[in-house]
């Protein structure tokens, strides 16, 4: 079974308003109402649902951080900046998630 973070296509560094963004893009890309082509898209909302629901509170997110372990949440660096002060100046290869993050210096 994936993490919560992988059902969100999220880091476990997001903040809430990374973690709300991708809930519902995700949510209207897989909602049965408007994709009715997708098989089992009522039963992926679900999951996605269920893992936002405790995502997007601060001591379930926090417990379950605990419960697998995962380092302290941290907040990523965003705005014009970010990008030009990674550590890393080379191209990186396309992510297959929808968020990805920069790891902080």
């Amino acid at each position: 079974m994936n993490s919560l973070y992988e059902t969100l296509q999220v880091s476990p560094k997001a903040s809430s308003q990374v973690i709300r963004a991708a809930y519902r893009c995700l949510a209207q890309h897989i909602h049965p109402d408007k994709h009715p082509d997708i098989k089992d898209g009522g039963d992926r909302l679900a999951i996605i649902n269920q893992a936002y629901a405790i995502l997007s509170d601060p001591e379930k997110r926090q417990s379950y951080d605990l419960k697998q372990s995962s380092p302290p949440v941290f907040v990523e660096r965003r705005g014009r900046g970010a990008a030009a002060q990674s550590p890393t100046s080379g191209k990186r290869p396309p992510s297959s998630r929808l968020f990805s993050f920069r790891p902080l210096v």
